[in-house]
């Protein structure tokens, strides 16, 4: 890691040293998370199994790592104002907010709860439609919007910033958000995960789950962990991948 940006993240150049009141994200994202994993649990210990909402939610949880390589390679800097993983690592942003793994689990949560609802309608009303086009005609657009909504807000009030943008973007005094990279990439992988979450098998089980046997195995507490082992595979490879792309486009770019 370079020490410039290191610098850039410590002092964070003066457009994220002053963020709008940061708790409501930070200690907004625990009590969400908390709340929500506390109702899944009840609820697989009535039916004593995990609902796909459950899996997407431990699946999110667990790819947070993730996060810290795409923002380096995204540019994106985190307001020092958060508390932060004590980490300095190669090809990762310097500031890492503690929040990320909570804030991880309700943000993928709501993208793929909206879009499994819209994709299960729009197959009912037009059956003869490919389930690539689906997803494709839903997922595309709504990641984009979504992101848009959510990291637009948080660079605007100085959450976070990205510190070198390609293309147009959205500036204030606390922070940028850019309108074409990552947030183009970020929707192309939003299709690809969308893709793979809805893919089932004859039986109307999820294609992902063979990874593990989860579709053979008896009913019962084993049968469950390989169905949330799988999803944590496949959730952490699909934006490893997603992530590495932006490594890589950062890496080239600055070479």
């Amino acid at each position: 890691m370079g020490e410039l940006w290191l610098n850039i993240g410590h002092d964070a150049d003066g457009a994220v040293a002053t963020p709008w009141m940061p708790w409501i994200f930070e200690i907004g994202s625990v009590v969400v998370w908390l709340m929500i994993a506390v109702y899944f649990y009840r609820a697989y210990k009535q039916a004593g199994s995990l609902s796909r909402y459950t899996l997407i939610f431990i699946g999110a949880t667990s790819m947070f790592w993730l996060e810290f390589p795409a923002d380096w390679g995204a540019f994106l800097v985190y307001s020092p104002s958060f508390a932060l993983f004590p980490l300095e690592l190669p090809f990762t942003t310097p500031n890492k907010p503690l929040f990320m793994p909570f804030a991880y689990g309700w943000y993928f949560l709501a993208i793929y709860s909206l879009i499994w609802f819209l994709v299960d309608k729009l197959r009912a009303a037009k059956p003869e439609w490919s389930r690539l086009l689906v997803v494709l005609l839903i997922a595309a657009p709504f990641f984009y919007i979504w992101n848009l909504m959510v990291e637009g807000f948080s660079a605007v009030v100085g959450w976070w910033t990205y510190y070198e943008v390609f293309g147009p973007a959205l500036h204030s005094t606390r922070g940028t958000y850019p309108l074409i990279f990552p947030v183009v990439p970020f929707a192309v992988y939003g299709v690809v995960e969308a893709l793979v979450l809805t893919w089932k098998d004859k039986n109307g089980l999820h294609m992902l789950e063979h990874i593990t046997g989860a579709h053979k195995s008896a009913v019962g507490r084993g049968k469950e962990l390989r169905r949330a082992v799988a999803w944590i595979i496949t959730m952490n490879c699909i934006f490893g991948l997603f992530s590495l792309s932006l490594v890589w486009f950062r890496i080239s770019v600055t070479s």
